[in-house]
């Protein structure tokens, strides 16, 4: 809920809206009962910040080019052209509009005022005295600057006509988008009369004013845009259209209303409202306001900010209780087990303790056999589930081969056929690297013996000792064993043996012949005693 004070110089309107939604609007007379009522609102707001926008005849807007400087400097020029312009007032703002580059560097800044800060006084008065923050008085044709880019004029100068009361007409004059002079002009022929011919002669008028100041050409085309009432809505469209000289553009309140998705409860004559809207739903600078009409405003931030640094103070301080205490109840268990560990391995110890033998070893020797052992469990305890599966893997290329035995060792020669008693039977190895490799000493091998015969042999000698070479040959190609041996062939073909092989006939049931082919091939890897 947001809550703006709207003043006229007559009567001050409090409004609160809701987003884009009125929800109220008060109006308050400047008489004695006016002011009590005011001042009883200002009470019940309980300290709620408010905004006052200022659409008064007693403002003054002069555009001056002061040389391009920067703090003290700039400052002191500033306020040489307040006391100038705004000799009696202490309301005045300037904002720096556009940067002058031609010859030397100039800035171009609009200054604005109060001529007549009596008017306030009397308002300003009980907002101090109900200690209402304050969070700005601003200027109505300051904020209606923010509206020129909506009517999407491709024309240089822009003149808004709006009327917030029924007496005065204001025409705000904006060029390339920046506001340079705005005035309220005393309109009697609101409610009767000729008041399309009187708002046409006043926009004359102010562009005349315009060319004699020299801020723009007699030839520039001006885009007029006009908010008015139905009252008045269709007499201003057909004036706008007889006129060739300037850039008409009619909008009805009530449609425009709609169009900013501004909520009311019932049609509008006047266009304050949306100004209103304007001011509470966007954020502008401070025009007006001094230290000592804002202190309160500074009083509520400082006490807002307070609250939420408590509020983030409260839920820190909670979350750290909360940690507290679960690492409380982590250490009261962890406490609790431990001494159910500790009671189990005191009972362990006492046990032991009475079945311990006196030993004359000491803790020094005891120390290095533990050392020993876990340097032979890590370094030399293998498993032979890798050779084993490495061996049936290249094995299970021939599918005529049937495994029925697999023997695995570990040994320190490379020649040796038994694990324990390191015998060595005479063998002669096959190949360069086979060669090469059998003259390794002190080093630990994983040998493999595997033996099985070929499936459904049908006596073709040739077909099965060219199969076994076939597995020795990829086998040793690999590179994944130090060495290949084959112990036993279907058919022996050593030159420094006898011709022999399986040539027994067995005659089964069914009278066929059964002959075996049979094969033992040894395999020997050298065991990387750097990895586990």
């Amino acid at each position: 809920m947001k809550r703006i004070l709207y003043f006229t110089g007559y009567r001050m309107v409090a409004q609160e809206w809701d987003g884009r939604k009125l929800n109220s609007s008060v109006y308050f007379e400047p008489d004695e009962q006016g002011l009590d009522l005011f001042e009883a609102y200002l009470t019940s707001l309980k300290n709620e910040p408010v905004r006052l926008l200022l659409d008064l005849i007693e403002e003054e807007f002069r555009q001056v080019v002061i040389p391009l400087l920067r703090g003290s400097d700039r400052q002191n020029i500033i306020d040489r052209n307040f006391s100038k312009f705004f000799r009696n007032s202490d309301y005045r703002y300037a904002i720096s509009q556009k940067t002058l580059k031609k010859g030397r560097k100039e800035e171009s800044l609009l200054l604005m005022g109060l001529t007549n800060q009596d008017l306030l006084k009397p308002w300003l008065e009980l907002i101090d005295k109900t200690r209402t923050p304050l969070t700005g008085i601003l200027s109505l044709p300051m904020v209606s600057e923010d509206l020129v880019s909506e009517f999407k004029s491709k024309n240089k100068c822009v003149i808004l006509v709006s009327q917030q009361v029924p007496s005065n007409l204001r025409q705000s004059v904006f060029l390339d988008g920046k506001l340079i002079l705005s005035r309220l002009v005393p309109i009697a022929s609101f409610y009767q009369g000729e008041y399309t011919n009187d708002v046409i002669r006043d926009i004359e008028g102010t562009q005349r004013y315009l060319v004699s100041q020299r801020i723009i050409d007699r030839n520039d085309v001006i885009s007029v845009q006009i908010l008015c009432n139905e009252r008045h809505y269709e007499k201003l469209k057909i004036k706008s259209e007889e006129d060739v000289v300037f850039d008409y553009n009619i909008q009805n309140i009530n449609d425009f209303i709609k169009k900013q998705k501004i909520e009311v409860v019932e049609e509008q004559d006047f266009s304050s409202l949306i100004f209103c809207s304007q001011a509470c739903r966007k954020t502008f600078p401070n025009h007006y306001a001094r230290y000592p009409e804002k202190k309160y405003f500074y009083h509520y931030i400082t006490s807002l900010g307070t609250k939420i640094v408590g509020i983030i103070l409260l839920a820190s301080s909670i979350g750290l209780l909360s940690i507290s205490l679960a690492k409380g109840f982590l250490y009261e268990s962890s406490v609790t087990e431990m001494m159910l560990l500790q009671q189990k391995y005191e009972s362990k110890f006492n046990q032991l303790n009475e079945q311990k033998i006196d030993s004359d070893i000491s803790t020094t020797n005891m120390k290095n056999v533990v050392q020993t052992v876990d340097k032979l469990k890590k370094t030399y305890l293998r498993s032979p589930r890798e050779m084993m599966a490495m061996v049936s893997q290249d094995i299970s290329l021939f599918n005529e081969m049937r495994v029925n035995e697999l023997d695995w060792i570990l040994a320190t020669d490379v020649a040796a056929t038994d694990a324990d008693g390191q015998k060595v039977k005479e063998t002669k190895p096959r190949g360069r690297k086979s060669r090469r490799n059998s003259k390794r000493k002190n080093k630990l091998y994983e040998i493999v013996t595997v033996s099985g015969n070929l499936l459904n042999f049908d006596g073709d000698y040739r077909y099965a000792l060219s199969l076994i070479n076939d597995v020795e040959n990829t086998m040793t190609v690999s590179d994944k064993y130090d060495l290949v041996q084959v112990l036993k062939r279907p058919l022996n073909i050593e030159s420094n043996e006898s011709l022999s092989g399986d040539v027994n006939v067995k005659v089964n049931s069914k009278g066929a012949l059964n002959k075996k082919a049979e094969f033992t091939i040894r395999v020997v890897r050298e065991v990387n005693l750097g990895a586990k």
